[in-house]
């Protein structure tokens, strides 16, 4: 035994003769057990002389893969410890068009899961009455959600605890639709029920900072007090310019990446 992969490590069969070089494949083959859940997050992998000795590869063959693996976000390094496991960030494609985050995550080969933290009527205060153009103290419907998301093809039983890769909390003008507070949101999505009652969202205002986590929201994205995290505030148009949503998510810097496409 080498490590915490030891067997999946005992199955691979480098092929030498081929045209793909080593480092290659053996990056390839971690980056594929990784994505199947078979070696997982905070796993320890073998020493890049276990690794070199049990492939009977070149140690700098060896640490050419395992320096990619770092750079692309696969494993991290602890000195004096090791290698490990770090589940790669998700590419978030949010800052470019309108969808709900459920199809979203689904068509990047995701499952997800939300957990409601609130779903209240409310008072707003000058920043949301001013996002969503109505009278401060207007009542509004405020939903606050974790989300979590894992790849489809990763096992039930070979996941630790979750961690939640979002935090959202979302208001909507009360008079616009009062019956919001009714739906199950650990079921339904935001935008799915907006559709359902003629409410869709036709344009969006997004803005995106980098911020430091406070204690709060540390203990809710499990990460620590003062890591990055993107503050993401977004509001919602109907198709006559009416705001129906005015949303603050955020998400932690370590489990998350943005990509923003643009066109000539």
């Amino acid at each position: 035994m080498i490590g915490e992969i030891a067997i999946s490590i005992n199955k691979l069969k480098l092929d030498k003769s081929s045209s793909v070089p080593l480092y290659l494949q053996l990056q390839n083959f971690i980056i594929e057990d990784i994505k199947a859940g078979q070696i997982r997050e905070g796993d320890m992998l073998p020493t890049e002389i276990e690794l070199s000795e049990e492939l009977e590869i070149s140690r700098p063959t060896v640490r050419q893969a395992l320096n990619n693996l770092v750079n692309e976000g696969y494993i991290y390094r602890i000195k004096g410890r090791g290698t490990f496991v770090k589940r790669p960030k998700i590419v978030q494609g949010y800052t470019s068009f309108i969808e709900s985050y459920t199809v979203d995550m689904r068509k990047k080969g995701f499952k997800t899961k939300t957990k409601v933290l609130a779903l209240d009527v409310i008072e707003a205060d000058e920043i949301i009455s001013t996002k969503l153009q109505i009278k401060k103290d207007d009542k509004v419907v405020k939903l606050k959600r974790l989300r979590f998301a894992s790849p489809m093809n990763e096992k039930e039983n070979n996941r630790e605890e979750d961690k939640p890769v979002l935090v959202t909390v979302v208001y909507v003008p009360y008079k616009l639709l009062p019956e919001l507070v009714c739906y199950d949101f650990e079921v339904f999505s935001f935008y799915e029920v907006l559709d359902k009652n003629n409410l869709s969202v036709k344009k969006v205002k997004r803005e995106i900072e980098a911020k430091l986590a406070d204690e709060e929201i540390a203990n809710l994205l499990k990460i620590g007090k003062g890591d990055p995290i993107h503050f993401i505030t977004s509001v919602g148009f109907l198709e006559n310019n009416v705001p129906i949503e005015y949303s603050e998510s955020i998400y932690p810097g370590e489990r998350n990446k943005f990509v923003i496409e643009i066109s000539r």
